[in-house]
């Protein structure tokens, strides 16, 4: 597959990937006993109450709008109203509804049927050996292999619905993923979701039987991998390390994937937020292994910068006369040490109309630069936003800037055509602008405006200018700086005033969500260094980043960076500690108490239920 397929397929798998969808836990019970199972450490053989699922699904389709939906466990299968609420799912408007399953009900014929006459439309068989004695182990069932397979191939045989497969790669299967995989195709299954084993429940209490280290084991899985580029199979990764998939960086799972993760621990993520609970899981070597260790250490950081008051930028977001009405544009209103406000405009003039004190600077993204504003009317210090080329025209083609304006060049193919051809303009503002590299949410807006090759390019432009966002070996012959913190009103939940775990894995997804190669472990600044944003890497691939070992720029980027960065980033795996609660937004009221999770609501009853009955039983005369 050339270039051009391969970024188009990776543009249709992030179509498919973002399809708006609902994760619904109907039990945490399960008939099958698996030696890697995640939810352990949650209450176990909890049947949720139909009013509470059916309350969850709608919320679904009312709160985050999805199309699809996955009824989930334990083992969903097992619920008496899973049929139920299958039809219910498509009742109130789902487009699919999937489920993920060891298979056992629907190895019985009439489950199956009733199942996808409600309007079951995916199963995703979870197999994990290629053999009755491997899949049976792994799963502490004797008997689980046949009747997945007999499952699997009735529902591949009757083909009125998808079919596809997840694995749960760990030490004892490994070595047989090709031939799991190839047992698949061989009864038509040609969907793979390939699941990297974490330490969740019972997963972490048997690591040494299951953690494995996916070097050893590279040919074997990027075989497998590969088989993606084969017209017909389609070959997921899920939570599998990213620095593990160099040369198939079009395998590296969609980053929203993130939001899903989250959402499925908003609970626990609201507690530490609001009441500095942290997650069961939080453990250092834990944390080594985990996918969502980079999320913690940007929640960690976020509130971190809340209680020290080290915000630099309060980004409104979009502004106009309306909006402005409302804002208060003054130093009491900027909270959390922040000193600028930051406000997107249809034209820069536009500063010209907005009642922003003086004390107080502006960082501004306009859309277009027809002029820049009159420093008698607007006299606060500016920091612009220029992501065109025709920005820079109008702020740069003149001999300087005015006093108290500074520039940051978003890195676009774009700005780095005209810098190149306007070198000497560049030269002689290079005082009073910053290049900065920006993150992506979507793969397709790397693919659309992130430059070709950074490196060569500040090769090619050969000057000193400051430079964020990259990694230093990306940015030769430049100066390193730290950009701006800037933090988003839209972060906060405007009833509140707390930070919403939502729009936390968002921003995560474009300013947190790094990766870096396995051979950035030979480079001298890997301590300090994040390496490159996810979909530049998605994009551009882990070649775009050289280990700096030897020569003059690595000894001027070390000098540099230990200047910017004389500690390490603290990170979770390293051992970091809590953070405290952070206050809420001025004007909100301190974390109010949390409603009790669901799932722990679903636990109490049952056992208040129980303990009724009992008691019920031990008063009756007849006892």
């Amino acid at each position: 597959m050339d270039g051009e397929h391969v970024k188009d397929n990776m543009l249709e798998r992030e179509r498919v990937a973002n399809v708006r969808k609902h994760w619904v836990r109907l039990v945490t019970a399960c008939n099958s006993r698996c030696v890697f199972c995640l939810d352990t450490d949650t209450p176990r053989g909890v049947y949720l109450l139909e009013d509470d699922v059916k309350r969850e699904i709608k919320r679904g389709r009312d709160e985050l709008n999805a199309d699809k939906i996955i009824l989930s466990g334990g083992e969903g299968s097992i619920h008496p109203k899973f049929v139920d609420f299958v039809a219910y799912a498509k009742e109130i408007g789902y487009d699919r509804v999937q489920t993920v399953t060891n298979g056992v009900m629907f190895s019985q014929r009439d489950f199956y049927r009733a199942a996808v006459d409600a309007g079951l439309g995916e199963i995703t068989f979870s197999l994990h050996g290629h053999t009755p004695e491997l899949h049976d182990r792994l799963t502490g069932t004797p008997g689980a292999f046949n009747k997945l397979m007999k499952g699997m191939m009735r529902a591949r045989r009757e083909g009125q619905i998808i079919v596809n497969v997840d694995v749960c790669i760990n030490k004892q299967n490994v070595e047989y993923i090709d031939q799991i995989v190839d047992l698949c195709l061989k009864v038509g299954v040609t969907e793979f979701d390939l699941l990297h084993v974490i330490p969740q429940g019972v997963a972490y209490e048997n690591r040494n039987d299951l953690f494995y280290d996916p070097v050893e084991h590279l040919p074997r899985l990027q075989k497998v991998f590969r088989l993606n580029r084969h017209p017909g199979v389609v070959i997921w990764t899920n939570r599998f390390p990213v620095e593990y998939l160099e040369g198939l960086e079009d395998l590296i799972q969609d980053p929203h994937k993130m939001l899903d993760e989250v959402n499925g621990r908003r609970h626990q993520v609201k507690r530490y937020l609001d009441e500095g609970v942290p997650l069961e899981c939080r453990e250092q070597e834990r944390c080594q292994y985990c996918f969502i260790e980079p999320f913690c250490n940007t929640a960690d950081r976020f509130v971190g910068r809340q209680n020290r008051a080290t915000w630099e930028i309060w980004s409104l977001g979009p502004c106009d006369e309306q909006s402005w009405a409302y804002a208060d544009l003054t130093p009491a209103g900027l909270p959390f040490g922040c000193s600028f406000v930051g406000v997107e405009v249809d034209d820069l003039t536009a500063l010209e109309g907005m009642p922003i004190t003086d004390q107080i600077g502006v960082y501004v993204v306009p859309n277009t630069i027809s002029r820049i504003v009159d420093r008698k009317v607007v006299k606060n210090p500016l920091l612009i936003r220029a992501g065109a080329a025709e920005h820079l025209d109008t702020l740069l083609s003149g001999e300087a800037l005015p006093l108290g304006v500074d520039v940051e060049i978003e890195l676009n193919k774009d700005t780095a055509a005209w810098m190149l051809a306007n070198r000497e303009a560049v030269q002689r503002h290079i005082g009073r602008i910053r290049i900065h590299q920006p993150g992506h949410e979507f793969l397709k807006d790397a693919i659309a405006r992130d430059v070709r090759n950074p490196a060569e390019f500040f090769t090619e432009l050969a000057l000193p200018v400051p430079v964020s966002g990259l990694a230093a070996c990306m940015a030769p012959g430049t100066e390193l700086r730290e950009a701006p913190k800037i933090l988003a009103k839209s972060l906060f939940d405007s009833e509140t005033g707390r930070i919403d775990t939502r729009a936390l894995a968002r921003a995560h997804v474009i300013e947190g969500y790094w990766g870096k190669s396995l051979r950035c472990r030979d480079c001298r600044i890997n301590q300090r260094c994040d390496g490159a944003p996810i979909n530049f890497l998605r994009d551009q691939g882990f070649a775009q980043l050289q280990p700096l070992r030897e020569g003059e720029w690595a000894e001027q980027a070390e000098a540099q960076i230990l200047r910017l960065r004389p500690e390490p980033p603290a990170r979770l795996r390293d051992g970091k500690p809590l953070e405290p609660v952070a206050p809420s937004l001025p004007g909100f009221e301190g974390p109010q108490e949390l409603p009790e999770e669901p799932l722990m609501a679903n636990t109490r009853r049952a056992r208040e239920a129980r303990e009724k009955r009992w008691a019920q039983l031990r008063e009756s005369p007849s006892a």
